[in-house]
């Protein structure tokens, strides 16, 4: 799964790359709130209700202007999260060693597992090698993300890995899933903030968490006892084998799918059927920042990442 794409070989060359995105213009406020669709209070309320697929246009608060940068910025945090946490899911330690990426004043890192986590059962050894290849393409995104914000790069937030449950072989691929799924449609939300080389990297990220999330729901449904739902908000798509050909070819449902895809009956104004569904930086921070539930409007801190994420997009 993983591309050279996403392969740095000269410093030298990235460097000149990185000074052109810092001189890069600033976006105008009203331009940036429309294309990552940053939601307020509506939005939170929207999303503890759980009982609607629609989003709110109700802008929060924010700069009166916002770089490119801090849109890379608030993703490099999501990837700091997942990778960390397929770290020490696979090697049962922090990922201090890979080439290229900086974990200088990283935040405390809690709720890790006392070891790599072992699999058992059916297509045990399948799982445990595609965790490693997850591993693998979401360090290679820390990297490729620090690299492209150079000197602007924010550091890794302190992060509570067991805000979901303890990490362990019967949890660890609900957790996968949930980060997946969720990085998918924060992605969605925030290429629409980018352009040139920015827009390319994010979109080819945004293609790989795909492939992940794919293989993680497969998984997901074909082992249910150590995969259950953990719902990450009302536009979570349950991982679930609808039991027919006929069924699923009419799309996911409200019980779920095998994608995370809008079905005939779950689409809205926004999203349309076959579509994958677009989360606001809000939303995505009210699940990041929520214990169980999505976290309230206001939110800046919690759940995942017990001191908020850094950067300039950071409250729900």
């Amino acid at each position: 799964m993983a591309s050279n794409k996403f392969e740095i070989p000269d410093p030298a060359a990235t460097v000149g790359r990185l000074k052109k995105i810092a001189a890069s213009r600033s976006l105008n406020r009203r331009n940036f709130i429309t294309a990552i669709g940053m939601t307020g209070a509506a939005a939170g309320a929207e999303l503890i209700s759980g009982c609607s697929t629609t989003t709110s246009s109700a802008p929060i608060t924010t700069p009166a202007s916002l770089a490119q940068t801090d849109v890379l910025a608030f993703a490099l945090n999501l990837e700091y999260l997942e990778a960390t946490f397929y770290s020490f899911l696979t090697t049962g330690a922090d990922m201090a060693a890979k080439t290229g990426v900086n974990l200088q004043n990283s935040g405390a890192i809690t709720g890790t597992p006392a070891a790599a986590i072992a699999f058992t059962g059916t297509n045990a050894s399948q799982i445990t090698d595609m965790l490693n290849e997850i591993y693998f393409d979401e360090w290679n995104h820390v990297r490729t993300l620090q690299s492209l914000l150079g000197s602007s790069y924010v550091s890794r937030p302190a992060i509570n890995l067991a805000a979901a449950g303890a990490i362990t072989a019967t949890s660890a691929l609900s957790i996968a899933r949930l980060f997946e799924d969720v990085g998918i449609t924060a992605y969605t939300g925030v290429i629409a903030a980018l352009s040139t080389s920015n827009l390319t990297f994010a979109s080819q990220i945004l293609a790989v968490e795909s492939f992940h999330s794919g293989a993680l729901r497969l998984v997901s449904i074909q082992n249910p006892a150590i995969a259950a739902y953990v719902q990450a908000d009302s536009l979570d798509v349950p991982p679930v084998d609808l039991g027919s050909a006929a069924a699923e070819a009419a799309g996911p449902t409200v019980a779920g799918g095998f994608f995370s895809t809008a079905g005939a009956v779950t689409s809205n104004a926004t999203t349309a059927p076959g579509f994958v569904f677009t989360r606001t930086a809000s939303q995505v921070l009210a699940i990041v920042y929520g214990s169980g539930s999505p976290a309230p409007a206001g939110t800046s801190s919690g759940g995942f990442f017990p001191n908020g994420v850094n950067g300039s997009i950071k409250t729900v």
